[in-house]
C-alpha cells in the first residue's frame, strides 16, 4: 500500500514498531522513484500517535492515512488468554482509534483539496462482519472497529474528510501468513483498491469496499 501512494506521488511516511522493515519498504519505495521515510511507531502509544500526525502536518499536509496495524492470536472463548485477549483489543481498536482520532484532527483544520480535507482508511476483516470462532479477541476487536469507522463517518463528513472501511475476507500474503498454507490475495489488490477510492471525483466515496476472492 505505501509502495502504491509513493509511486502515485505521495510523500510517504511509513510507521511501525521494527525499523528493520521500515528501512527496506523505504528502500523499495526510493528504487521505484517514490519518497518515503520511517517512522518507528507503536500505535497503542497514543501520546507517539498523537505527535507524529501533529509533525506531519506541521511539516506539509496530511492527505492520506491508512490504518492497517494488527495482530492476531488464535483462540476461542474458553481458552484465550486474558494478557492475548487484551493485546488483540490494544492493537486493533484502541491503536485504530488513536491513529483514527488524530487524523481528524489535524485534517479537519487544512485546507481542502479538490473537495476533500482527507481520506482515511481502516484494513478491517471478514472476521469483524461474521465473528470467528477460533479467534474471538480478533473478532471482538474487528467488530469494534466497524462500529468506530460507522461512527466516525458522519462526524469526519461535514469536515470534508472521507472514510473508507476495506473490508479485507481473504488471506493477504504477508509476514503474518506466509506459513499458512491457503489460497492467498496479493497485497498489491488492496493498494489498487485504496488508489481506486482516491480517483472518485469530487465528494464521492466509497464508504465500505467488502474485498474477497473466487474460489479456484
Amino acid at each position: 500500500m505505501a509502495l502504491a501512494l509513493a509511486v502515485r506521488g505521495h510523500e510517504t511516511v511509513v510507521a511501525g514498531r521494527r525499523r528493520t522493515l521500515l528501512d527496506e519498504t523505504v528502500q523499495l519505495i526510493e528504487d521505484a522513484g517514490g519518497l518515503a521515510r520511517p517512522a518507528v511507531l507503536d500505535v497503542t502509544d497514543a501520546t507517539a500517535v498523537g505527535r507524529l500526525l501533529s509533525e506531519l502536518a506541521e511539516a506539509k499536509r496530511v492527505d492520506v492515512v491508512v490504518v492497517n496495524a494488527g495482530t492476531f492470536v488464535r483462540g476461542g472463548i474458553g481458552d484465550l488468554d486474558i494478557g492475548d485477549w487484551s493485546k488483540q483489543i490494544d492493537v486493533n481498536l484502541n491503536g485504530a482509534y488513536y491513529c483514527i482520532r488524530e487524523a481528524v484532527r489535524v485534517m479537519r483544520d487544512q485546507r481542502p483539496t479538490g473537495a476533500s480535507q482527507g481520506h482515511i482508511f481502516s484494513i478491517n476483516s471478514g472476521a469483524g462482519i461474521h465473528g470467528f470462532p477460533a479467534g474471538v479477541g480478533y473478532a471482538a476487536a474487528k467488530h469494534g472497529l466497524r462500529g468506530l469507522i460507522e461512527s466516525v463517518r458522519p462526524q469526519a463528513a461535514p469536515l470534508g474528510i472521507k472514510v473508507t472501511d476495506i473490508i479485507v475476507s481473504a488471506i493477504v500474503e504477508s509476514e503474518m501468513s506466509a506459513s499458512r498454507n491457503v489460497k492467498k490475495l496479493p497485497a498489491s489488490v488492496v493498494a489498487h483498491t485504496i488508489l481506486s477510492c482516491l480517483d472518485l471525483e469530487g465528494a464521492a466515496n466509497w464508504d465500505r469496499v467488502d474485498l474477497s476472492q473466487i474460489d479456484s
